[in-house]
């Protein structure tokens, strides 16, 4: 199963739609958001996939409700865990959370955004990703992940 994953797209809807994109070139089955959407019209982009995807709320999440409708319950609070196609997937904004589900060995993946710096740590079968910022404002780097839960491979991309 190869998973899509970027986060701190920050209504950044240009970067977003390459990102998306670039998931679809990839053929990605899923994709995950690890929050800070803003507003409610950067989750459109993510509710037109034809693949499943899930998001978490982010600290920067302004208008919550508009985010909740336009996600159709694809978005959670405060964290999402879910088991798909056999895989146990966690996902949060926040890096101390993640760090711990991390740690739990019960994930094969967990996911979090927040620090807007990628990273990708591997222990055993079970990845931390940090998929840095989709928007790219921080680092003028805008960057995605993508792990193959079935290959036991992930790669930060940029945009």
């Amino acid at each position: 199963m190869k998973v899509g994953i970027l986060s701190d797209s920050h209504d950044n809807l240009t970067n977003l739609k390459k990102a998306l994109g670039l998931f679809e070139r990839e053929r990605v089955d899923l994709v995950l958001h690890g929050g800070d959407y803003v507003a409610p019209f950067s989750v459109g982009p993510l509710a037109a996939l034809t693949v499943p995807w899930w998001g978490v709320l982010g600290n920067n999440d302004g208008e919550v409700v508009g985010i909740f409708q336009k996600s159709d319950k694809k978005i959670s609070l405060p964290f999402l865990d879910k088991e798909v196609q056999g895989y146990r997937i966690w996902l949060s904004h926040y890096p101390q959370p993640a760090e711990l589900a991390f740690q739990s060995d019960k994930y094969q993946l967990v996911v979090y955004g927040h620090t807007h710096r990628a990273l990708i740590e591997r222990e055993g079968n079970s990845f931390l990703i940090n998929p840095g910022e989709t928007c790219g404002l921080l680092s003028g780097r805008s960057t995605v992940a993508i792990c193959d839960l079935t290959e036991k491979v992930a790669k930060i991309l940029d945009i």
